[in-house]
């Protein structure tokens, strides 16, 4: 069998990958504004909804105030009779909200591999630096072993970055066939 033939590897690339695009921006169609897209949502038109304003300019309200007084014949309260209802100007440019990362989490049938590090790593942290840097980077070995050495704070050569990543993959592939 091939190295490339192993299925353990296609494993932890699809792993690899799935980690490395876990998190993903939340689809903002930029090509309409917000106010548009809502459009979508309410399909009146301006004309229908100022018309149905029209009631909103406390007519309404005097009326039903005239009601429960009990005044026969006063059909509406006087405006000069009434306490104004407090109304604040909250109106805003419309502005596009920012794009948020969403957490699109790993695929179920990858999870094994990360409780298996997870196992890993309360005895040989190192190499659960260096497979998660192996599968999760695109880098040479070389670039990765630099930087699992800056995480791990010591020195690691490139020939004791590929030894730890063969023991990973044995411990590994024996987490694999169990």
């Amino acid at each position: 069998m091939r190295r490339n033939e192993d299925p353990l590897l296609d494993e932890l690339r699809r792993w690899g990958y799935a980690h490395a695009n876990r998190y993903t921006l939340s689809r903002a169609d930029r090509s309409r504004h917000v106010l548009e897209n809502a459009k979508d949502y309410a399909p009146k038109t301006v004309e229908q909804a100022f018309s149905e304003l029209v009631e909103r300019d406390g007519r309404q309200r005097r009326r039903f105030m005239a009601e429960r007084a009990g005044l026969p014949g006063l059909g509406e309260v006087p405006a000069w009779a009434v306490d104004p209802v407090r109304a604040r100007n909250d109106a805003d440019r419309p502005h596009d909200n920012p794009e948020v990362a969403v957490d699109i989490g790993i695929p179920d049938d990858l999870r094994w591999i990360d409780r298996a590090l997870a196992s890993m790593s309360r005895q040989f942290p190192l190499r659960v630096l260096v497979i998660r840097t192996e599968f999760t980077v695109a880098a040479s070995q070389a670039v990765k072993a630099r930087m699992v050495a800056e995480q791990y704070g010591g020195s690691l050569t490139l020939r004791q970055y590929r030894y730890e990543l063969g023991k990973a993959l044995d411990w590994t592939r024996g987490r694999f066939a169990a």
